[in-house]
């Protein structure tokens, strides 16, 4: 060791380094930078209380996985000195080999598997709580003397308040993820996925108010119906609660039964839908646009809708123009209010080309405003020069970009004929075809190994129903695993899958929230990686890569795609 004046300063300047962590991963900077240097030691680890009462390994600096995959758990009542002096807040010292093989057989276990034959295993006290122990270990074995017992006391001293907190903090953010991520598979799956339709083009937007959160009061369905016609729906229960979210699930459950096999209007239908909130939902209010919709041989869409309450319609027309669909001054009462009283239903004609947004009031609402124009700027927004796909457009305006919003925003967009369809152009190299497909699903994929098996079930799922032949859904999977794989692994972010199929094309594609583009690398038979593209530049019959819209604003994530062709690429 140095002298003692320069170890206590080390020791201060790197209290003062902890003390300013905010994560595991500053604890590790300051422990690998600083730490081990101060104590000459070749590693140390940090152990907790699990949730199960056992204990973890949380922090390492340098054991190798072998250590991790052996001693990362122990229960409650282990042996091993860290878990000891844990849970009896006393200090262990283990000199050599033969010492830790008396303390216990499983420490020698833990000398062999490390190299490491000196280990001080030291309890960490925050006031009068012992929350865990900190290991620290050097590779050839010495007696400690007094001055290093000092200085180890000491250290752990100054390590733990720092690190409980950061321990601390480190769960809370696992926890708050959790119910995140709960909360976002409930929304998933009470929210319906949107169906295809042949010569429409559909998509939606969600976005909670609660920082957090992934579910509210806002809700949308689209359905079709037994007599053929589409069923769109959009709503807003009042509050933005749990209570709101079971709210708004039981209500969004009630219209489908109510409208599935019935020949009713959307008037009927929110008259129908207000009794039975009456009589099981008493004190639920609640404001929602009921719209039918019907394909025309021309490929007009015949559009009939009544509003409880809430924003109306609005479309863009083939020409730019915006119009609110709103035939009467007032609108009818929302629901939960007064059940005896009807709804009128309006009906409107769309061209081909048209564009029909339900939206609800977080999305324009202004308090400051006429509703009405902040509803006609909404819809200017539609007739962007650059043109978006309709999913792609609701991604984009869903998007809150003026500080936290107040309410949930919700947007339901219906591109009308092949116009809306193939809407479109795409920055980047290779911009993906866009004709109009007989099938398509949307799956949303966490960043996990795991999600390429889920794109391959998809791929599975969804091309043979088109006829596809079972060499090309094979190459399907392995080409879209790859893709999914490289999202995986340099997106750090969910992954939207596409998948869309017809007798004539098959196109997959894959998005993320990282903006580089991808390479296709030199052929190298000694890498081990890179060879995804390579294998979908030669398999696919068409593939490209585009930047796209993330979640941090234009240009901030990217969509790589491929397609397969009935016979071959095209000329």
């Amino acid at each position: 060791m140095v002298g003692a004046r320069s170890v206590w300063e080390d020791l201060a300047d790197f209290a003062v380094r902890l003390s300013a962590a905010a994560t595991l991963e500053d604890v590790l900077h300051a422990l690998t930078d600083h730490g081990l240097r101060i104590l000459g030691s070749a590693g140390c680890g940090l152990v907790t209380r699990a949730q199960d009462g056992g204990w973890e390994l949380v922090l390492a600096t340098s054991f190798g996985s072998e250590l991790r995959s052996r001693f990362s758990y122990e229960p409650h009542d282990s042996p091993l000195p860290a878990c000891r002096a844990a849970r009896e807040g006393r200090t262990y010292l283990v000199p050599d080999r033969e010492a830790a093989l008396a303390v216990h057989p499983r420490m020698a276990d833990v000398v062999d598997v490390t190299g490491r034959a000196r280990w001080a295993l030291l309890p960490l006290h925050v006031a009068d709580e012992t929350y865990g122990s900190l290991a620290v270990s050097w590779v050839a074995p010495r007696p400690f003397d007094e001055q290093e017992e000092t200085l180890l006391e000491v250290f752990a001293a100054h390590c733990a308040p720092s690190l409980h907190r950061v321990v601390s903090r480190h769960r809370e953010d696992q926890a708050t993820a959790l119910v995140v991520g709960l909360a976002q598979e409930l929304q998933r799956g009470v929210l319906s996925h949107l169906p295809a339709v042949q010569g429409l083009d559909l998509g939606v937007s969600y976005q909670p108010v609660q920082a957090g959160a992934s579910i509210g009061g806002d809700w949308y369905d689209v359905l079709t119906r037994s007599r053929g016609d589409l069923l769109l729906a959009i709503g807003d229960v009042a509050g933005h609660d749990a209570r709101a979210a079971a709210a708004m699930t039981r209500l969004r459950t009630m219209l489908r039964g109510l409208a599935w096999d019935s020949d009713d209007g959307p008037a009927r239908l929110l008259d129908r839908l207000d009794a039975v909130v009456a009589a099981l939902e008493p004190g639920t209010l609640a404001t929602a646009v009921l719209a039918t919709a019907t394909l025309e041989p021309d490929g007009a869409l015949d559009v009939r809708w009544a509003n409880a309450g809430h924003p109306p319609p609005l479309v863009r027309r083939p020409d730019g123009g915006v119009e609110v669909l709103r035939e009467s001054g007032v609108d009818d009462l929302l629901l939960g209010v007064d059940a005896s009283q009807s709804r009128t239903e309006h009906r409107a004609l769309l061209a081909p080309g048209s564009l029909l947004a339900l939206v609800t009031d977080g999305v324009v609402e202004d308090r400051e405003s006429d509703l009405e124009q902040m509803l006609l700027a909404f819809g200017r927004t539609l007739d962007d020069p650059q043109r978006f796909r309709a999913q792609d457009l609701c991604e984009r305006l869903g998007r809150h970009d003026g500080g936290a919003a107040d309410d949930d925003r919700t947007i339901l967009l219906v591109g009308v004929g092949q116009h809306a369809a193939a809407a479109g152009t795409t920055t980047g190299e290779h911009p993906a075809p866009l004709e109009a497909v007989g099938s398509s699903r949307v799956v949303v994929l966490p960043c996990s190994p795991e999600s390429a098996a889920a794109a391959r079930r998809v791929v599975r799922q969804l091309a043979p129903a088109d006829g596809w032949v079972e060499d090309a859904v094979d190459t399907a999977e392995l080409l879209v695993s790859e893709l999914v794989t490289n999202a995986v692994t340099h997106g750090r972010s969910d992954i939207r899958l596409q998948v869309s199929s017809s007798p004539d094309r098959l196109l997959v594609e894959v998005a993320d929230e990282n903006d580089r583009l991808p390479e296709v690398l030199p052929t190298d038979p000694d890498a081990l990686s890179g060879r995804g593209l390579q294998l979908v530049e030669v398999a696919a019959d068409a593939w490209g890569c585009h930047t796209a819209d993330g979640a941090d604003g234009p240009g901030t994530g990217k969509v790589v795609w491929f397609a397969l062709h009935r016979s071959g690429p095209p000329h």
